[in-house]
């Protein structure tokens, strides 16, 4: 079946090798996030112990702050064809003024010292290729790439909407003022968590690509994910309240409904955005607000019946 619904916006899936190196930097240099993702704490200490001295004190004086997406940006306006090595390349050969003014058309927010951050990107760029990404598993990229081709097949089955949303696991990108284009790249080592970040009239979101490494017949881990988070009770409520709901809840909606903390609520709410259990609403680079989704309980429901049948 096919729909003809018209998106304020065009979207796009698509895969470079730079932005799995962003990806993969992204993650270690997110020291908070190391407990939620599929890698865990284990794989940042194991990486750590192969690093030279000099990028390991670099990454730890690194932060996911205004200076991280800057370079993520620059990066991004430089990954045209080609491999890392290449576009590491172009950042050290395009010169400060040539940076900011390409920086100041893509929409990039501009830094006070373009040189400075330039210099400070090769050093984290080029460090973290020779030391790490080069050594990855070869497999990542190829099946990074082979989900970027499954899913650009299935473009003409779904509208946007429903294309996005079995892409993102649940995202639903509301209008926003300015944006006309959004670029899902699917990504490996940050899964099951997403990098949302708007240039200009652009908004690039890392999802995860459900790739995994695992050598038995049983059920994938996002699958015991999804069982996981069904198994407590302020999550099931959670998801009551919001399939009851006309509209989507807030974040402060949910918590005063719960009568937990902040704290607990968010992590409740984590638990079910991952396993893809809710939709998670945003305007641009903003969470506005969740609504339940449906079609995750008829997916692990058959995932389930498709393993007790299974010989």
């Amino acid at each position: 079946m096919t729909y003809d619904v018209k998106a304020p916006y065009d979207v796009h899936v698509g895969f470079g090798q730079m932005f799995e190196l962003l990806s993969s930097l992204h993650t270690f240099i997110c020291r908070k996030a190391y407990k939620k993702t599929d890698l865990s704490s284990g794989w940042a200490e194991q990486v750590r112990g192969k690093l030279s001295p000099g990028l390991s004190e670099l990454l730890d004086s690194m932060e996911i702050n205004a200076d991280w997406k800057v370079i993520y940006g620059l990066v991004c306006m430089l990954s045209e064809e080609g491999g890392s090595d290449e576009v590491i390349d172009r950042l050290e050969s395009r010169t400060a003024l040539e940076l900011h003014e390409q920086a100041l058309a893509y929409g990039i927010p501009l830094s006070e010292d373009m040189e400075k951050l330039r210099s400070l990107a090769l050093r984290l760029l080029s460090g973290w290729y020779e030391e790490y990404f080069r050594y990855a598993d070869a497999n990542i990229l190829i099946g990074l790439e082979q989900e970027t081709e499954r899913r650009n097949k299935e473009k003409e089955v779904y509208s946007t909407a429903e294309w996005v949303d079995r892409i993102t696991n649940g995202f639903q990108f509301e209008p926003s003022d300015g944006l006309t284009r959004i670029l899902l790249v699917p990504h490996y080592h940050f899964q099951p968590l997403n990098i949302i970040y708007r240039f200009g009239s652009l908004l690039l979101c890392h999802y995860s690509a459900g790739i995994y490494f695992q050598q038995d017949d049983f059920l994938s881990p996002q699958e015991y994910r999804m069982i996981r988070s069904l198994g407590e009770k302020s999550r099931l409520k959670i998801l009551k309240y919001l399939h009851q709901s006309d509209a989507p809840r807030t974040f402060i909606e949910i918590v005063r409904h719960l009568k937990l903390s902040k704290g607990i609520t968010h992590d409740h709410i984590f638990k079910l955005r991952a396993s893809g259990f809710i939709h998670a609403h945003f305007d641009s680079e903003t969470l506005l607000g969740y609504s339940s989704r449906l079609s995750a309980v008829n997916e692990i429901h058959s995932s389930i019946l498709g393993y007790m049948e299974r010989k």
